[in-house]
């Protein structure tokens, strides 16, 4: 009878607390503090966490009278709980109290998408003198101490050991977890010298036996690129974590009853009855060698870029029957396996006759399209012309070139206007008489006393402005076609000026978008957009692929050329900076941003009154 009461205890203990645990996981909201008591002037953090989403917007928290809050920014993150990988967004805010006392902070409510959302509650005590920091053990020593360094560990793999200069090499990353609970799990970072990266993908999640023991793995892909020829080590891969370590409380008389003693939680009713302390923890990989060759320069196209791969290309012209000053969209796409990041757009033939403009580009998986508008200018020509795109196939291990068109256009003059007309009456028809007030004084000449100033009658027309414009109008054609064909020629011949105009034009775009992005207040973006602009203008200045940029390739061209030193660093560290932002999911605020903006600016009008 005994053992029957303490079952059906048992069976209702696990009722009423399975059923609320589970609906809260789905909309699990919770509020923390990374210390509970600062002085005067101290700012503590403010964590808002949403698990089961990483798209939840930030909350307005409103005023709370004798606290200055302000947002920093989000933080996604995964965490594996018992096997279970999910998903959770983070707002971190600053908190700074301008009084003495305690505060409470929450508990917070917040609706989104029909479903509410609330918090626990967090105190905050301002003091006056400063609180020292609590020591917090490392979690490489508490993995030590608990002799856990086999249920967790990270290790990176490389498809390929051996590859061209810009060839993709797949990497993988994956993190092994056994029996272990692990949250505010980071994207994998790895040293890089001498490669470019792409982002990392959505990671995958699922077990796998390793030893006779068996692990949840998460499972992170990426690409690399050699930039340049050599032998390197690449990595070792780093992920940052934290791992919650259970700290036991009472179970009560009946614990021994039901419960094994298992120092690791083995129990499914331990999560019930534990407690966790989070442990910061580093972990790294092995690194892992790779051969980087040089693309061969025997029969090389004078058309080739850098792409290398497979790859197939599209050539289509719309509309082809037009008049003169009419739009045409030439579309080319350009489809295949490869590293789409040194993809340039295939060159035309011959564009006279046309009005070009900046092509817009359009990079997707295994796809990159180029939308160029040409304007004929004239009814002489006759064609789209063609355009040629070369690249160095690595199955075939020789350049290929794929040229498409022309395509047959057909160009008419305008319509000339009609001469204007004079509309008066109708021939046959009676005017309406005048107004008997209207021919008053008609017929009436006054008597002059006095001739008044004299003046030459008529115009002098060689006088007049309008003169002088018509006869200075061929004089200023011919200047204006000269400087544009000077201007033409000198863009074909010199590369130097070509790649400053490029440049320009490059980072202009580059910093209007940034100034709209600081608004957004999204760093991934903000940093993205940054990286692009910078790697965009260097690469035109010092006359590389931009893609094949890094801090590395940039640093070692610039202090060739003699940079000064001070604007090498920031050009190295601007580059460190994306990286951080791009990949290592760090809070970024929004004068950290504006500082690296200021930053880039300096940068390029160094450059910019500088003669590389």
């Amino acid at each position: 009878m005994k053992r029957y009461i303490k079952i059906l205890t048992l069976a209702y203990l696990i009722v009423s607390i399975i059923a609320p645990r589970a609906h809260a996981a789905e909309k699990k909201f919770e509020v923390s503090l990374d210390r509970n008591r600062v002085a005067i002037g101290e700012k503590a953090q403010l964590g808002l966490a949403f698990y089961g989403t990483q798209s939840m917007p930030a909350p307005d928290l409103g005023n709370i009278d004798g606290l200055d809050i302000k947002y920093i920014g989000p933080s996604t993150m995964m965490t594996v709980i018992n096997g279970q990988v999910s998903s959770s967004i983070t707002h971190m805010y600053y908190v700074q109290p301008l009084k003495l006392g305690k505060f409470q902070l929450g508990p917070f409510t917040f609706k989104y998408k029909g479903d509410d959302y609330a918090s626990n509650m967090v105190s905050l005590e301002a003091v006056e003198e400063r609180v020292a920091p609590m020591a917090q053990a490392s979690g490489a020593n508490m993995l030590q101490q608990m002799n856990m360094g086999d249920r967790i560990y990270l290790t990176l793999f490389v498809d390929k050991p051996a590859a061209y200069v810009n060839e993709l090499i797949p990497v993988t990353v994956k993190l092994y977890v056994n029996r272990l609970n692990v949250s505010d799990i980071q994207l994998p970072t790895f040293d890089q010298e001498g490669f470019s990266k792409v982002e990392f993908k959505e990671p995958k999640q699922y077990r796998e036996r390793v030893a006779g023991m068996l692990f949840d793995v998460l499972e992170f892909k990426t690409s690399i690129f050699g930039t340049k020829p050599g032998d390197y080590r690449l990595g070792p891969a780093k992920i940052k974590c934290s791992v919650m370590v259970p700290r036991a409380a009472s179970r009560g008389p009946m614990a021994d009853d039901f419960f094994p003693n298992d120092p690791y939680g083995g129990s499914m009713f331990d999560d019930f009855f534990t407690r966790f302390e989070r442990y910061p923890l580093e972990l790294k990989s092995q690194d892992a060698q790779i051969v980087v060759s040089p693309i061969p320069e025997q029969a090389r196209p004078s058309g080739f870029t850098g792409a290398v791969g497979d790859y197939q290309f599209i050539f289509t012209a719309s509309p082809t029957k037009i008049k003169i000053g009419d739009p045409i969209t030439v579309r080319m796409d350009i489809n295949g396996t490869g590293n789409f990041n040194t993809v340039l757009m295939p060159n035309f033939d011959n564009t006279s006759g046309f009005k070009t403009y900046e092509p817009q580009v359009k990079t997707e998986d295994n796809h990159k399209s180029f939308t160029q508008v040409l304007i004929p200018e004239t009814d002489t020509v006759t064609q789209v012309p063609r355009a040629a795109f070369s690249y160095f196939d690595i199955n075939a291990r020789e350049f290929k070139t794929i040229t498409q068109g022309p395509i047959p256009l057909q160009v008419e003059k305008g319509k000339e206007e009609a001469p204007s007309q004079v509309i008066g009456p109708t021939p046959g028809v009676q005017p309406p008489a005048p107004a008997k007030e209207a021919d008053l004084g008609r017929d009436i000449i006054y008597i002059k006393e006095s001739p008044g100033i004299w003046f030459k009658k008529g115009k002098v027309y060689y006088k007049t402005g309008a003169f002088f414009t018509i006869i200075s109008a061929p004089l200023m054609f011919l200047i204006a076609y000269y400087v544009v064909q000077r201007r033409r020629t000198r863009l074909k011949s010199d590369t130097a000026y070509s790649g400053r105009i490029m440049a320009f034009r490059s980072s202009k775009k580059g910093l209007k978008d940034l100034s709209r992005q600081l608004k957004t207040e999204d760093p991934k973006i903000f940093y993205e957009t940054l990286f692009n602009t910078l790697q965009n203008y260097l690469g035109y200045r010092l006359h590389i692929p931009p893609a094949g940029v890094t801090a590395n390739t940039a640093v070692e061209c610039l202090v060739s050329k003699e940079i000064d030193p001070a604007i090498v660093s920031k050009v190295k560290r601007l580059f460190e900076a994306c990286d951080t932002a791009r990949f290592a999911f760090l809070h970024v605020g929004d004068m950290k941003m504006r500082d690296d903006k200021k930053e880039l600016e300096d940068i390029l009008k160094y450059f910019e009154r500088k003669k590389l």
